[in-house]
């Protein structure tokens, strides 16, 4: 097999598709705009330079590769510019598989960039794999964290919705397989942990296992919204959050499919699999 380039590897799911790749003694190359600084952390490792809005970049990173794993970084919202310019050098290079990091119900739902991303992979030929994962369980290890350290608080507008909560390292080790593995070619996965819960059975969770008591306060989308932008996140941002909470508040984000199951070959994490094994980081 020839060599994998992966993107987007200093994020939670990006990460958990270097270290299964790494584990597995798979060769790949990582793209990243400061490879000097990666290198440095991982001296046995091998890195390009891959800047995604330097389109001058993409021929040296692509060059020797046979698979991509593309991850949209959140702050790049250009398709026409830089994503179709990407996938265009692709195909110039004869890439024989895309794996896309995509969103769940992203096929009925025409309004993010990642519509439009997938689009283009389909319109260009190249063999794709769209991996379309629900809310991620480590949101709350990263995004929440000090609202749960510091406040107690599950402080998330969403509702008595139950949303299917996944493992970014059980989604790693799916996008890994489905680089290495044959029968994935134009397939598109929708991702599920194996459960459908709401956050008040998150927090009574979490009150157990870090030994204090964790609420659910539930705030409304737009005291939120004016939270998170008092914090310093940037508007656009914080929009962007408000309007996917309020997608699991509709429930698009409750059903639960075994396709995590299927290819993992066992059941994907629990919720209490995951604050066990986070447990330090609310501390």
């Amino acid at each position: 097999m020839g060599k994998i380039l992966l993107t987007g590897i200093s994020g939670n799911v990006g990460s958990a598709v270097f270290e299964y790749l790494k584990e597995e003694g798979v060769q790949f190359v990582s793209g990243v705009r400061s490879p000097n600084k990666y290198e440095k952390k991982y001296p046995n490792l091998t890195f390009v330079k891959l800047d995604l809005e330097d389109l001058s970049t993409y021929k040296s990173a692509l060059s020797g590769i046979e698979k991509v794993f593309l991850i949209r970084p959140p702050q790049l919202t250009d398709v026409e510019g830089i994503f179709k310019p990407f996938i265009t050098s692709c195909k110039e290079v004869k890439i024989k598989q895309i794996v896309f990091l995509s969103l769940l119900g992203v096929e009925k739902n025409p309004f993010p960039p990642h519509y439009k991303i997938e689009k283009a992979i389909v319109n260009s030929g190249i063999p794709y794999t769209f991996i379309r994962p629900s809310f991620f369980m480590q949101n709350l290890s990263t995004t929440h964290t000090e609202d749960i350290r510091e406040n107690n608080d599950l402080f998330i507008p969403s509702g008595k919705a139950r949303v299917s909560f996944i493992d970014t390292r059980d989604i790693g080790e799916i996008i890994g397989k489905t680089l290495i593995e044959d029968g994935h070619l134009n397939e598109a996965y929708t991702l599920t942990g194996p459960e459908a819960i709401d956050y008040y059975y998150v927090a009574d969770k979490m009150s157990k296992i870090l030994g204090r008591e964790i609420i659910y306060s539930n705030p409304g989308l737009l005291k939120f919204r004016k939270e998170m932008i008092s914090r310093g996140t940037k508007k656009e941002f914080a929009t962007v959050m408000s309007v996917l909470y309020l997608t699991t508040k509709l429930g698009m984000a409750n059903h639960v499919t075994n396709t995590s199951e299927k290819i993992l070959g066992r059941k994907p994490r629990t919720i209490i699999n995951f604050i066990e094994d986070y447990k330090e980081v609310w501390m």
